[in-house]
């Protein structure tokens, strides 16, 4: 009787639809990774609690003397000696508080009138530390593995996250902060390119949409525990917020390395045994099946620790592992144009985004209610993200959510501008949240779209110059509202000729719907700019 071979899978993607595309592993593994948004969200927002801005007054001292009428102003005294009828200003040296001293940094450390800029600098040293993070850290994790530098991010950001509690002063918190950025940002690019790496193409926009939805869920979970917690110092209140990183000890003895980087990178017996342990997880015969780059019908070795058998294809017959660095993103035309609209994409969107949350005015005098709205305006970008771009492709859900905000922007912009009354202040206000929807569900799903785009030994690379272009736009945002005060109509008009712009640029990129995750450059380069046939 003539031996009949299985013909072996010829792609990871088949592979991973093989072992079940949402089987019980793949979705573990989802969970497990979607818990680490509650780290990265409670590590990205907490400042906006901890540093909450607070109503001062200048401290009452008794230093001007009895012939003299006192007014104690939130920076300056000023003095009217009533006999010579001669008004002095002096300014404040200490302060008192609506609330308690330690109830925020701004109050404990006087970050008010001439130190004010000092109560920003934490923030803006954090979106600092994001950049260096995304265009560093999360780099290493294509050529040593992705758990190892997830972990290890992790770790490193609940452990300067601690520190801060512990603060002297505003400079070694600043300091922390840029630490603590720094490997926060390793979580995030780390988190994104595995969550996209786990799954087959047929399954990686519903959980691209699951996974932004568990981000929306977490801010709304900070909201409601910094509610809670709201009679608390600020220590205390961090503390809380730490203790969210205790998830990663579940990511350590549950989480997988990518089955995707192993099978790229040629790490066999770990490609092998991860293999075999998803297969069992899901009840899965998979006996007879092949992996890229291994060979089951040569003499077998055996692994000590599944005691389970394979061979390695003869190095002759061995695809060769494709290395890249990180000069590849930009060595080639084709890279370099990628590079170059996924850069200002995320620039004009992140920009966008901060700006608009800094310079509008608030949806409601509560500061945690006006976080929750906030909070749910992101909502509807999964799902907006999953129906637009699943029936018409990536490219169109960029370009059409672009313009939306764009148009928008610049429709409220000319309202506020050209016309006056509760109407048109209510039109403006609807035109500009229409538009922030808009921005947001492009600069989330730009989290999904550029690990889909770059070759596997590239993705976090990838990722992580797109994340520091982001990062720019954060730290340039703070200063619009000192535009804002000079010309009004100057940040919506920038933003909306800005996502216009992105809009038309987008058009350049390669379509992503319906393709496998590309393992070359060459991968990319043979994709069209419509979706794929299933």
């Amino acid at each position: 009787m003539a031996d009949v071979k299985q013909e072996p899978p010829r792609t990871i993607d088949s592979i991973l639809e093989l072992l079940g595309s949402l089987g019980r592993y793949q979705l573990f593994q989802a969970v497990l990774l979607c818990i680490g948004n509650l780290t990265i969200c409670f590590h990205l927002l907490n400042f906006v609690f901890i540093a909450q801005t607070v109503k001062q007054q200048c401290e009452v001292t008794p230093l001007y003397g009895n012939n003299t009428n006192t007014n104690y102003g939130t920076c300056d005294v000023s003095v009217q000696n009533t006999t010579t009828n001669v008004t002095s200003t002096h300014t404040c040296s200490a302060w008192t508080y609506d609330v308690q001293k330690d109830h925020s940094i701004v109050s404990e450390w006087d970050l008010v009138c001439g130190n004010v800029f000092f109560a920003r600098l934490p923030q803006s040293l954090f979106i600092v530390g994001q950049g260096v993070g995304a265009a560093t850290v999360s780099g290493m994790s294509d050529k040593f593995g992705r758990k190892p530098f997830l972990l290890l991010s992790h770790i490193l950001t609940a452990g300067a996250g601690l520190a801060l509690a512990f603060s002297p002063n505003i400079a070694a918190f600043s300091a922390l902060r840029l630490v603590n950025g720094i490997f926060q940002q390793g979580i995030v690019v780390c988190t994104y390119t595995m969550i996209m790496e786990t799954f087959p193409r047929s399954k990686r926009i519903e959980i691209s949409t699951f996974y932004t939805l568990s981000w929306n869920f977490s801010t709304i979970l900070l909201t409601g525990t910094a509610y809670l917690l709201r009679d608390m110092d600020w220590r205390t209140l961090q503390l809380c917020f730490v203790s969210v990183s205790i998830s990663v000890f579940l990511q350590i003895f549950f989480m997988a390395e990518s089955l995707r980087w192993l099978i790229t990178n040629k790490k066999a017996k770990r490609a092998m045994a991860l293999f075999k342990r998803v297969a069992k997880t899901n009840n899965l015969d998979v006996t007879d099946v092949q992996l890229p780059g291994l060979d089951i019908t040569q003499t077998p070795v055996e692994l000590s620790s599944t005691k389970s058998k394979y061979v390695e294809t003869p190095p002759e017959k061995q695809p060769e592992v494709v290395k890249y660095s990180c000069l590849d993103l930009v060595r080639t035309k084709f890279m370099l144009k990628i590079c170059a609209v996924v850069w200002f994409s995320w620039l004009v969107d992140s920009l966008t985004y901060f700006s608009l949350y800094l310079t509008s005015s608030s949806l409601h005098d509560d500061q945690y209610l006006n976080f929750f709205l906030n909070s749910l305006a992101g909502v509807p970008s999964g799902p907006l993200f999953w129906f637009v771009g699943r029936r018409w492709g990536r490219r169109v859900f960029f370009m059409s959510f672009h313009v939306l905000a764009g148009v928008c922007l610049l429709l409220a912009t000319t309202v506020r501008a050209l016309a006056v009354g509760q109407a048109a202040s209510v039109t403006a206000t609807v035109l500009a949240f229409v538009g922030k929807i808009g921005n947001s569900a492009c600069f989330n799903a730009m989290f999904v779209y550029a690990p889909e785009i770059y070759p596997t030994n590239l993705r976090s690379a990838g990722m992580g110059s797109g994340s520091t272009a982001a990062r720019v736009g954060g730290m340039i945002a703070p200063f619009i509202s000192i535009l804002a005060e000079i010309a009004p109509w100057a940040p919506g008009t920038i933003f909306g000729i800005a996502c216009l712009v992105t809009a038309a640029l987008n058009y350049m990129l390669p379509e992503a719907e319906g393709r496998e995750l590309p393992q070359t450059i060459e991968d990319v380069k043979a994709w069209g700019k419509a979706p794929a046939k299933a």
